[in-house]
């Protein structure tokens, strides 16, 4: 059951989200970024920043499509448990069963491989084959004849259903599968029984001339970022193909929230989000669990789900959180942050929730806020629950140890809760001018809105 959210406290944070990313992104070296938060299926934030083609000065708007690449394993698995529960497929069925080509491989391993290892990246097969350079664009991703004849040459890498090992080349063979399961051409029967049942519009499993795609853009090399082209990934498609937006990526992993009704039964669903295998980063505590097609991401006491993608000139992210029937997605077209701003913008959702008024504040704190800076630094004053809070407009965690305010009067605030190293105790006034706060006196400092202080600096 989907946890019930405060609704003014989910409206107060997003009307913060929309500050705070447009400050974050003034200050970042990024070609672009497009950002989207639904609940329950309804957009409540659908935004865009900087460019979508920089040398054309076109502006990035929601509507562009980003290539999503690693997020087409979430539509290839589905698209294999939509066989399974067609009947014409199991989960636990070898692979050679439906991909003839591999029943003579020469490393017998091959006939224990089955569906599940695949979609779990628990097979052992290689990564990206023994060429990877289509990844640098320095040649063509691979065709279907290319791709078959590395396949036969190469033995597993690591003996299969021992642990996880990331594999496009495994998706890619998922892809055959699905040809051969339902006798279609893998992209279409994705479009038809994915895309164009949940009406995702400006979703596609591989680029077309004539896609209102966004420019992807280089590393930052020699102090300049170079336009990348577009390309097609061929028999990788089912690995690194897609192309979509933020609206259709959030409709998407709402459908494949349990409950949705939608796209998959429960049991599947659940299923592709129950913990196959975990993965662990050397030298940390951090973790990242993976089930079928979808990457798994312990968040306290909830899980979210979803995948990231990665292609040349593109960093993207979608994270669903069904406890809370939350979806956020981060695009970008470089190779942005795409993880810190999805953990920013959940960040602030909870801290809104959490700190939620139960009773109407005795005083009206919108009208104090803003993002207001001087020589030492900018804070994002905001209303939370019954206080005032300065969030960090610099940081992709805002809510981090933030300073917290209590009010005296209409116009002055009380420090109380802050750096031991700070102002603890003491008075915030504002000043106003013609129905506008002119300066905020922070501990005796003056402060003035952003753009005031922007222009005093010029």
């Amino acid at each position: 059951m989907i946890e019930k959210l405060n609704r003014g406290a989910l409206e107060q944070s997003v009307a913060f989200l929309q500050t705070w990313l447009s400050a974050r992104f003034a200050n970042l070296d990024l070609p672009g970024m497009a950002v989207a938060v639904s609940h329950r299926g309804s957009l409540l934030l659908n935004e865009a920043y900087g460019w979508a083609d920089v040398e054309r000065a076109v502006p990035l708007t929601p509507a562009h499509q980003f290539r999503v690449a690693s997020h087409s394993k979430t539509f290839t698995a589905t698209a294999v448990m939509l066989l399974a529960e067609d009947g014409r497929l199991r989960l636990d069925d070898p692979v050679a069963q439906h991909v003839a080509w591999l029943r003579g491989h020469r490393d017998p391993r091959w006939r224990h491989v089955t569906l599940r290892q695949l979609l779990s990246h628990g097979a052992g097969v290689m990564r990206d084959g023994r060429d990877t350079d289509y990844w640098q664009l320095e040649r063509a991703f691979p065709d279907a004849e290319r791709f078959q004849a590395e396949m036969l040459e190469a033995e597993l890498v690591l003996d299969n259903n021992t642990r996880l090992k990331y594999s496009n080349y495994g998706y890619t063979l998922l892809g055959l599968v699905v040809e051969a399961a339902s006798g279609q051409p893998y992209n279409q029967f994705v479009t038809e029984r994915i895309v164009k049942p949940l009406g995702l519009r400006d979703t596609a499993p591989e680029y077309a001339p004539g896609m209102n795609l966004a420019t992807g853009y280089s590393r930052r090399e020699n102090q300049r970022r170079r336009p990348l082209p577009h390309v097609s990934t061929h028999a990788m498609s089912p690995a690194t193909g897609f192309c979509s937006t933020t609206a259709d990526l959030a409709r998407y992993f709402t459908a494949h929230m349990v409950g949705s009704g939608e796209l998959l039964s429960d049991e599947s669903k659940k299923e592709m989000q129950r913990t196959a295998w975990t993965a662990k980063t050397p030298g940390t505590a951090e973790r990242t669990d993976y089930g079928l097609g979808m990457v798994i991401e312990p968040s306290g006491d909830r899980r979210r789900f979803g995948h990231s993608g990665g292609f040349p000139g593109f960093i993207t992210l979608s994270s669903a959180d069904p406890d809370r029937g939350l979806v956020v997605v981060a695009l970008t077209n470089a190779d942005g942050p795409a993880a810190s701003i999805v953990k920013g913008i959940y960040q602030a959702l909870d801290y809104f929730q959490d700190h939620a008024a139960d009773a109407a504040p005795a005083h009206d704190g919108r009208r104090l806020e803003g993002h207001y800076a001087n020589l030492w630094g900018e804070g994002l004053l905001v209303a939370v629950g019954n206080r005032m809070v300065v969030a960090n407009p610099g940081s992709w965690e805002p809510f981090t140890a933030p300073e917290e305010m209590e009010f005296v009067d209409e116009d002055t605030l009380r420090i109380v809760e802050t750096s031991g190293f700070g102002s603890e105790g003491e008075l915030v006034r504002f000043h106003w001018r013609d129905g506008q706060v002119e300066t905020m006196r922070h501990a005796g400092s003056t402060m003035w809105p952003i753009q005031a202080w922007r222009d005093r600096a010029r």
